[in-house]
């Protein structure tokens, strides 16, 4: 994991966050980073409300493994004071709740239910793979999406993606709920 807490430790830092409503930056096993608030986690997932631009950009899901640390320093903290001061803190708790993160097949299955699209990043054999579309079943140990490309067009074939092979998950973000009004 390449945390330098215990298990437990994390976990309480991750859910103080939550209840403080922290503005904060997770660094991820990849090199990457994403900044937001966390709302909800699980043992397998982090459900964080991200941010850019001072404004919130949708909802990402983070495998909980892949998360290395999580800051929270002087500069998230202005951060967050600029984003209650213009009153952008406002989270759809109704998604929040209807988002089950306790393993994957469940967080699908309730993102479906929800109707949203979804972006997922994966990888497989080494190759970095990005699906975007409807999910149009989820299995035990993985799911479908309807993909489509940039230019609106539905692939014949829906992507299968194994869970073990989820990077990030990203729902209820403006890309995904403008482009499907376009879909060929």
């Amino acid at each position: 994991m390449g945390k330098k807490y215990s298990d437990k430790e994390f976990k309480k830092i991750i859910q103080k966050h939550i209840d403080a409503t922290n503005f904060v930056k997770i660094y991820l096993d990849n090199d990457s980073a994403i900044y937001g608030f966390l709302v909800k986690f699980s043992d397998d997932f982090v459900m964080i409300e991200e941010t850019y631009d001072f404004s919130l950009a949708g909802t990402k899901i983070i495998p909980y493994d892949s998360i290395i640390s999580i800051r929270n320093n002087q500069y998230d903290k202005i951060s967050k004071a600029i984003y209650a001061d213009e009153g952008l803190i406002k989270f759809n708790q109704k998604i929040i709740g209807k988002t089950n993160v306790e393993n994957a097949e469940s967080l699908f299955k309730s993102i479906k239910k929800q109707d949203f699209h979804c972006i997922v990043e994966s990888k497989k054999n080494k190759k970095e793979v990005f699906s975007i579309g409807e999910i149009v079943e989820v299995h035990a140990k993985s799911v479908m999406i309807n993909n489509y490309d940039a230019a609106g067009r539905i692939n014949k074939k829906p992507h299968k993606i194994a869970f073990k092979d989820i990077n990030l998950i990203n729902f209820n973000d403006r890309y995904s709920k403008v482009f499907r009004k376009y879909l060929k």
